[in-house]
């Protein structure tokens, strides 16, 4: 018997990491789950049962902007999405078809390759792979997105903080984490009031993404 593999798919049955999807979230209220796809560009909402299970159709919706990426929500259930091609996060609204209205397209950062984003408050905070760099966002009410500084780095590279692959903010939203893939190391921020990050430490010694594929960090 022969095995055809599917365009994208390795050997195994998994997808490329550039096919792969991006992340896979449910909406703050938990009647969707919004996955992004890399290689198609879309950002694709299914809606949930009330059996508590996705439908099986996704609504497809082009993205804003190239290669989408991180999803995460501001405080009235708006949608912000990373975009990794050009380092840019756009603002949607899920309507309640699972269509998306852009509230807000494409904010460049200056940086390169920005996979990562969480929100700590009003603050949402973006790692840039490309150049191991933080960018720090600030949202008004209206949902309209602006840079922390006009540069778009909040915290900047360092000989420990190489690979820069996720972020994690703690509950009471007063410290980022962000882990650092090719160093092995993690560093410490403290948020200030202005959306400013603070060192407070750097964490050594864990495996190189090289070595184990670490990938992920969750914080408390």
């Amino acid at each position: 018997m022969t095995l055809t593999v599917p365009s994208g798919w390795t050997t195994r049955g998994c997808p490329l990491f550039s096919s792969s999807p991006g992340q896979v979230a449910f909406t703050p209220g938990g009647r969707e789950l919004v996955v992004t796809t890399k290689s198609a560009n879309t950002v694709e909402v299914f809606p949930m049962t009330p059996d508590g299970r996705p439908a099986r159709r996704a609504v497809v919706n082009d993205s804003a902007g190239a290669v989408p990426f991180a999803i995460t929500f501001d405080k009235a259930g708006r949608m912000l999405v990373a975009e990794a091609k050009e380092s840019t996060v756009s603002t949607y609204k899920i309507r309640v078809d699972g269509t998306l209205e852009v509230v807000q397209k494409s904010l460049p950062n200056g940086q390169n390759t920005l996979c990562w984003l969480e929100r700590a408050g009003d603050f949402f905070y973006g790692g840039n792979t490309g150049n191991s760099t933080v960018t720090g966002y600030r949202t008004d009410r209206r949902g309209r997105l602006a840079l922390t500084n006009d540069v778009g780095v909040a915290a900047p590279p360092s000989a420990e903080s190489q690979g820069v692959i996720d972020l994690a903010v703690t509950k009471d939203e007063k410290f980022l984490y962000v882990q650092n893939a090719t160093s092995g190391t993690v560093d410490g921020f403290r948020i200030g009031r202005n959306g400013s990050l603070t060192k407070v430490g750097t964490t050594t010694g864990l495996p190189p993404f090289a070595e184990a594929g670490m990938e992920g960090i969750a914080a408390v």
